[in-house]
């Protein structure tokens, strides 16, 4: 039970399932689908949603999801023009969100609360948006906060907004909307009317002007499929090397060298898989960035130096070559290939000779800048725009390939 505005709401008949669509209960979500109803949109609730069906156009609205998301896909999704939304302080959108560099903790202190009760925090309006229209405050339920270097909250705790419930920005084409309390859209809480304005904006906000569907998915509703070749890929796979580091046994100044070679890597795709502090102003979503200490000074260490990416390139031809031969031999995955044995393999999978040639040309690229890396004047120069080429390139054979071993 919760206890809201004086009054003390059960379920009746005994405990309710938690965020059900169809629920008038105090937590389920009837209320959202009736709010997207006086937007005129059409609120699908599906039992399981295969990514590999959506289009740019379709939205996706998370509640509290009960395990791990499909990060590449998802980030696919958005690069390509769709929308997510995602509702969720304990639940499994943690590593989400960790991808576009959101982090989320426990509020510190908020200094407004519902009667003083510190688990009920309000949030009051920090940036204009359409998703705040008409709002001066919401009121959360055991919320986490979230936090982006580069993003002002729509909705915070706090005066200065460092201690947000409401974070929103443009992940290339498509949108990111991260709320950091999965129950501010159930039923209760939707009494308060700055939360029952918040889902009608939201719903809004999915569907105005657009011809895709919205997708409402709850705890159990499994995500399946893969989206696009899931070319968000890179950056969970970098992403999933750097915690590898941690307890790798080299010494410090090799770790600290190989983390700052993949932070490099990472940092040719931030323009366009991080979100933007403005969804719409061009030159904050487009234009350069000052760079200063940080992760923003490593990543100018690399491209300072007249473009030169070789190093993030060695780093990732490893990684992907790695990744192939996992996939080709599993549990002989160790053992040294040849370039004609790996791409043989590749065949016999049922790889395409379009693919494999492009396959042989990506293995060859990686082995020739290993030879020249060492060589006298110094390694051949690898551009932006050629290591943008490589990762492409390595994702789709991957993809590719691992399609064929699931077939």
């Amino acid at each position: 039970m919760v206890l809201l505005g004086g009054t003390v709401v059960s379920s009746p008949g005994g405990a309710q399932r938690d965020f059900d669509p169809g629920s008038t209960a105090w937590n389920g979500l009837s209320g959202l689908v009736e709010a997207a109803a006086d937007a005129n949109v059409r609120l699908d609730t599906p039992e399981r949603l295969d990514v590999a069906d959506l289009s740019p156009t379709d939205a996706i609205v998370l509640v509290h999801p009960d395990r791990e998301l499909p990060v590449p896909s998802l980030s696919a999704f958005l690069r390509a023009g769709g929308r997510v939304v995602l509702a969720d302080d304990f639940g499994g959108g943690g590593r989400f969100l960790e991808s576009f560099g959101i982090v989320r903790m426990p509020p510190n202190d908020p200094p407004r609360t519902i009667r003083g009760n510190p688990d009920l925090p309000v949030a009051h309006v920090v940036g204009r948006h359409p998703l705040t229209d008409g709002i001066s405050m919401t009121v959360a339920n055991h919320a986490q906060t979230l936090r982006h270097p580069e993003l002002t909250p729509l909705l915070a705790f706090d005066d200065a907004g460092s201690q947000g419930l409401v974070l929103t920005g443009a992940v290339e084409r498509g949108r990111l909307v991260a709320i950091g309390d999965s129950s501010v859209l159930i039923n209760n809480m939707l009494q308060f009317e700055g939360n029952r304005r918040l889902a009608t904006n939201l719903m809004r906000y999915l569907g105005e002007g657009r011809s895709g569907r919205v997708y409402l998915i709850t705890p159990g509703t499994p995500l399946v499929g893969r989206y696009g070749g899931a070319s968000g890929a890179p950056v969970e796979r970098l992403g999933d090397a750097l915690r590898d580091l941690a307890s790798a046994e080299l010494p410090p100044t090799a770790l600290t060298l190989l983390a700052l070679v993949l932070v490099a890597i990472l940092a040719v795709f931030a323009v366009s898989s991080l979100p933007r502090r403005s969804p719409y102003t061009a030159d904050r979503l487009w234009g350069p960035e000052p760079v200063g200490g940080g992760f923003a000074g490593r990543v100018a260490f690399f491209l300072r130096r007249k473009k030169q990416l070789v190093h993030p390139a060695l780093v990732y031809g490893y990684e992907v070559e790695a990744a192939i031969r996992r996939t080709l031999f599993g549990e002989r995955a160790s053992a040294e290939r040849t370039i004609a044995e790996v791409v043989g393999a590749a065949r016999e999978r049922g790889l395409g000779a379009d693919d494999a040639k492009e396959l042989r040309a990506l293995l060859g690229q990686f082995a020739t800048l290993r030879q020249r890396a060492d060589e006298p004047g110094g390694p051949p120069r690898v551009p932006p725009a050629r290591l943008h080429h490589m990762v492409d390139s390595g994702e789709r054979l991957i993809a590719r390939l691992e399609e064929k071993a699931q077939a």
